[in-house]
């Protein structure tokens, strides 16, 4: 019996990526659970309408984009195959995709790609996950607001650089104090020339900005 195969993608622009070299099912997670609070049921009614109110955008638009929710709504899937980056605003979404799949008692085989965020190619390849500790590390960091020791296949750098990002004395509230008489689109592109690492979006850093000039 042939395995029926989901890939869920760090974005729409891999996704797409994915798509045009393979003949695969695949769905991005769009999100961004680096910015804004959370609660623990994840998807649920007050989940949507909290996380829509956090990024701005209208309800509907949001459940529109819930594409990892009406797949595995709709098919049962053997196996899924994970495609995020290394950066923070990856991480965080995937550690919300791994407590979600926890939470919906996923029991097929789960494989995770790291692939580069510029390139596209994979950096680390085929690591296994193995679900049952991810609800209670999404709980701690994205809910509490705690660091974690325990991080499963995630990045303990990146998961660090979370509560950096969030920090009135973090490195990139630092940058953009020290920088601030420096033209708004000289700072953007400053702050997102020295956050690769991060993953910030040119919304995020001019975000940051208006936070701290």
């Amino acid at each position: 019996m042939n395995e029926k195969i989901l890939n869920i993608t760090n974005g729409d622009v891999f996704n797409e990526y994915l798509l045009s070299k393979c003949d695969g099912i695949a769905v991005p997670f769009c999100e961004a659970m680096m910015d804004g609070t959370t609660i623990k049921d994840i998807y649920s009614k007050d989940f949507v309408n909290l996380r829509s109110a956090e990024l701005n955008v209208d309800i509907e638009v949001y459940k529109s984009k819930m594409y990892v929710y009406d797949a595995l709504k709709e098919e049962r899937y053997s196996k899924l195959i994970l495609w995020f980056g290394k950066d923070t605003f990856c991480q965080m979404n995937l550690l919300t995709l791994l407590a979600y799949l926890e939470q919906i008692k996923f029991c097929g085989k789960i494989t995770l790609n790291y692939i580069d965020d510029e390139s596209f190619e994979i950096i680390e390849p085929n690591i296994n996950v193995t679900l049952g500790s991810y609800v209670k590390i999404y709980e701690e960091i994205l809910i509490y607001k705690h660091i974690h020791n325990e991080v499963g296949v995630l990045s303990k750098r990146e998961i660090e650089l979370y509560f950096d990002y969030h920090s009135d004395n973090g490195a990139l509230a630092r940058m953009i104090r020290d920088n601030c008489d420096k033209k708004s689109i000289e700072l953007v592109c400053l702050l997102l020339e020295n956050s690769k690492e991060y993953g910030l979006s040119d919304i995020q850093a001019k975000k940051l900005i208006k936070k701290y000039v």
